[in-house]
C-alpha cells in the first residue's frame, strides 16, 4: 500500500499557497503517494483560484473551514476534519496556512495520524495583529509545534525567524524552497522581452501582483505610485489583484488614468500581465516566498521590494551598490519601506534600460536554478520518508527514478 497523504489548505483563495498545495497534491500522486487535498470555503473578498484544479485531482471539501475566525464554525470544521481523517487513516497530514495549521494538526493528532507536517508559507507572528494578539498567536504556534513532527519553511530567513521566536527548535525546521514548473515562462521569456522592446515612448511599466490586504502595505504601494509619478513621466504602474483594500487602489487608478496607473483586477492570465511589465514591485510588511516574484523572474523580470521575510533570500549575487535607501543586486533591488526609496530605484532604472535587461537575465537564471519542481519533490519525499521511519510506519519506498 502506498503512503497516504492528506494535505489541508484553508481555502482556494488568492495567493501562493493554493498554487503550492495543488501542485504538491498532483505531483506527489505521480510519484506513488496516494494524495488528497482537503480545502474549505473562500471568504467573499477572496480571489477564486479553484481554476487550478483538474477533474482528476483528489479534493475533499469541508465548507465549514474558512479564513474567518468563528468559534462555532471552526469547531464544526475540526469535527469534520477529524471524521474525514478517521475514515481515510492517512500516514501523513501536511497542513498549509495558519487556520488549516491549527485545525488540521489538532484533528490529525486526535485521529491518531502517525506523521504531522506543517508549512509556513509566511507567518502571522509579526505585523498582522496587536502586540497582545501576537503574543497569543506565538503561544498557540509553540503548542502546536509540540504535536508537529516536521515544520517546513520556504527560505532560510523564515527558519531563523521561527526559531528566534521560540516556535520550534531548529532541528525540527526544514527548509524546502518552493518548486514550480517554470518551463513555459522560460520558453516565452524571449517573447516577453520582444513585447517589451517593441513598446514605444521610452517608458517602463512597473507591475504589482497580489492580494490587496493589509500585510501587503497597500498605502505604501499607493504612496510609491504618487511619489514616482511626481518625479518622472517615464514610469507607468499596473496592479493586478483583489481583496478588501481594492477600493483605495481603484480610486487612485481612476484619478490618475490608465496611461499612468492601471488597475486590472484579479487576473488568471499572469503571462499577459508579465508581458506588459518591465519590472515587478512588492511593498509587503511580511512575506514567505512570493510566487508572483518567482514567476516574474522566470519571465526575465527583475523586482524592487521591501526586505520582507523570505524576499531577502530571493536576491542573487553580491551587493553591487547601495544608495538612496536602495540595495542593488544582480537580479533585484531591496529598498527601505519608504516611497522615496522606491521612486529612486525606478527613476534610476528609467535612465539605464539596459540594466533592466541584464538584471532580468540574472533573474531568469536564478529562478530556474532555485525554484526547481524536481528538487522540491525530492526534498519532501526525503522528509516524509525520514519522519515515517522515525515513527516506524512501514510504507514501500517511492522510486527515485520517477523524480
Amino acid at each position: 500500500m502506498n503512503p497516504t497523504i492528506v494535505r489541508v489548505l484553508t481555502r482556494l483563495g488568492a495567493g501562493g499557497p493554493p498554487i503550492h498545495a495543488v501542485l504538491l497534491t498532483r505531483e506527489l500522486s505521480k510519484l506513488g503517494y496516494s494524495s488528497t487535498l482537503v480545502t474549505g470555503s473562500r471568504d467573499q473578498q477572496d480571489g477564486d483560484m479553484s481554476y487550478l484544479l483538474r477533474k482528476d485531482d483528489r479534493v475533499h471539501s469541508i465548507p465549514e473551514m474558512s479564513r474567518s475566525v468563528s468559534p462555532w464554525q471552526d469547531l464544526r470544521a475540526l469535527i469534520a476534519l477529524y471524521r474525514f481523517l478517521r475514515r481515510v487513516r492517512p500516514s501523513i497530514v501536511h497542513t498549509h496556512t495558519a487556520k488549516a495549521g491549527v485545525l488540521g494538526r489538532i484533528a490529525a493528532r486526535l485521529a491518531g495520524v502517525p506523521v504531522v507536517v506543517h508549512t509556513f508559507h509566511g507567518n502571522v507572528l509579526n505585523h498582522y495583529f496587536s502586540p497582545p494578539a501576537n503574543f497569543a498567536v506565538r503561544m498557540i504556534e509553540r503548542a502546536l509545534a509540540y504535536v508537529t513532527d516536521g515544520i517546513c519553511v520556504l527560505a532560510p530567513q523564515q527558519a531563523h525567524e521561527i526559531a528566534d521566536c521560540g516556535i520550534a527548535p531548529r532541528d525540527k525546521i526544514h527548509i524546502v524552497p518552493l518548486g514550480m514548473d517554470l518551463t513555459r515562462l522560460s520558453e516565452i521569456a524571449s517573447l516577453l522581452n520582444l513585447a517589451r522592446a517593441t513598446r514605444s515612448g521610452g517608458r517602463i511599466t512597473v507591475g504589482w501582483l497580489g492580494r490587496c490586504v493589509a500585510i501587503k502595505d497597500i498605502p505604501l504601494m499607493l504612496a510609491v505610485v504618487k511619489e514616482t509619478l511626481r518625479r518622472t513621466d517615464n514610469v507607468r504602474f499596473v496592479v493586478a489583484g483583489d481583496g478588501p483594500e481594492v477600493p483605495a487602489v481603484r480610486a487612485l487608478a481612476d484619478e490618475l488614468g490608465p496611461e499612468r496607473f492601471e488597475f486590472l483586477g484579479w487576473r488568471k492570465d499572469v503571462d499577459s500581465v508579465l508581458a506588459g511589465c518591465d519590472v515587478l514591485m512588492q511593498t509587503s510588511r511580511n512575506e514567505g516566498t512570493p510566487v508572483a516574484l518567482i514567476q516574474g523572474m522566470a519571465a526575465g523580470r527583475p523586482f524592487v521590494s521591501t526586505a520582507a521575510g523570505g524576499v531577502v533570500d530571493m536576491v542573487s549575487g553580491p551587493l553591487r551598490r547601495e544608495q538612496d535607501g536602495c540595495r542593488w543586486f544582480d537580479n533585484a533591488i531591496l529598498v527601505e519601506a519608504d516611497p522615496a526609496a522606491f521612486a529612486a530605484a525606478f527613476c534610476a532604472l528609467t535612465e539605464n534600460p539596459g540594466e533592466i535587461v541584464a538584471m532580468g537575465q540574472c533573474a531568469a537564471a536564478f529562478a530556474n536554478a532555485t525554484y526547481s519542481l524536481p528538487t522540491m519533490l525530492q526534498s519532501l519525499d526525503a522528509l516524509y520518508s525520514a519522519l515515517l521511519d522515525k515513527k516506524s510506519v512501514s510504507v514501500p519506498p517511492v522510486e527515485a527514478a520517477h523524480l
